[in-house]
């Protein structure tokens, strides 16, 4: 599971939960690094972003890339922002900020299941 985050403490808490759920963390500090990495590798099945990354939109840019590049990749967002459902890639779930650790373990299995 690819999990992009510009937040080092944040993306230690990410990947943290990908690892509960039991799934191997690939990580991306940046939406050009994480597309690097959906060129390359073709083992990603889901990315986990966060859509406020350094306060812009820049995550829900990458998950409207993805899900038109890569179609068949799962999105798992998180936001402090409530998003219109219309808004929401296709197949995306978006969670809230604070975490809900066994919220996002679930979505976690969910998707790779």
């Amino acid at each position: 599971m690819l999990v992009v985050e510009d937040d080092p403490i944040l993306m230690m808490a990410l990947v943290d939960y990908v690892e509960q759920a039991g799934c191997e963390a690939v990580e991306a500090t940046s939406v050009g690094e994480a597309i690097e990495i959906l060129e390359t590798r073709l083992d990603i099945r889901t990315v986990f972003t966060d859509l406020d990354m350094r306060g812009s939109t820049v995550g829900m840019q990458l998950a409207l890339s993805i899900r038109d590049r890569w179609p068949p990749i799962e999105l798992l967002m998180i936001s402090s922002q409530p998003w219109d459902q219309s808004q929401i890639p296709a197949r995306g779930v978006v969670l809230g900020k604070p975490f809900d650790r066994r919220k996002i373990i679930a979505a976690i299995q969910k998707f790779t299941i």
